[in-house]
């Protein structure tokens, strides 16, 4: 059965996924690491931020990988079977989190986050995995500030085009809609299927979204 084809009775029980989806945590990289600023480990609500994203993650995904310049630094917070892998390339920023994740994920999609975001909504990652049909590589939220690749899902036979895209130097998230062929899961479309859009919002209120790119598809 193809992802498209899921049957809809199946897309609302938790770990109707685990066998398909990976979920990926882009965390901080080494320069936030030495200068004891990791938002990964940023008290919330009674966890650390990490942990939080990992026990949301766990509603769909059963690996989950965590991206980081610097994976020492979570070896005392993030507990197998968690794993933790190195950037694509040291100081490439999201975009080789994202290339380094797609291609070491062991399932054939992938839930991508970045790690300051407390709010993840495995609802809209599960509205997203319906639109990620055949020739569809990745699934973003969007509002009318643009788009959300960190909190988007993937199609993990992406990963080498991610991947060249690092090895040219174009390390932008801004890359990506240029790159794949993508699909949105907009605002409007949320507040239809009852899911807030809170869950784009990093710890700090902010939403960090690439501008609207409409016209690159």
């Amino acid at each position: 059965m193809s992802l498209g084809r899921k049957r809809s009775d199946d897309l609302a029980g938790e770990g109707a996924w685990a066998d398909m989806l990976s979920g990926i945590i882009i965390a901080d990289g080494e320069r936030r690491a030495l200068s004891g600023g990791m938002k990964s480990l940023y008290p919330f609500e009674g966890e650390t931020l990490i942990e939080r994203q990992i026990r949301l993650l766990r509603r769909l995904c059963e690996e989950i990988v965590v991206v980081t310049d610097s994976p020492r630094s979570y070896l005392s917070c993030v507990a197998p079977p968690v794993r933790i892998v190195s950037n694509y390339r040291r100081g490439a920023g999201p975009l080789g989190g994202i290339a380094a994740g797609l291609s070491l994920a062991q399932r054939p999609y992938a839930w991508v986050v970045g790690c300051d975001m407390p709010f993840l909504s495995p609802d809209a990652a599960v509205g997203m995995l319906k639109k990620l049909v055949p020739g569809v590589e990745a699934v973003w939220p969007s509002d009318a500030n643009g788009l959300y690749p960190l909190h988007g899902v993937y199609d993990c036979r992406c990963a080498p085009r991610v991947a060249a895209l690092v090895e040219e130097g174009r390390t932008s998230l801004a890359e990506l809609p240029r790159s794949l062929a993508w699909e949105e899961l907009t605002e409007g479309e949320c507040g239809r299927l009852g899911i807030g859009f809170e869950f784009v919002s990093t710890i700090d209120g902010s939403r960090l979204a690439l501008e609207p790119l409409h016209d690159v598809r």
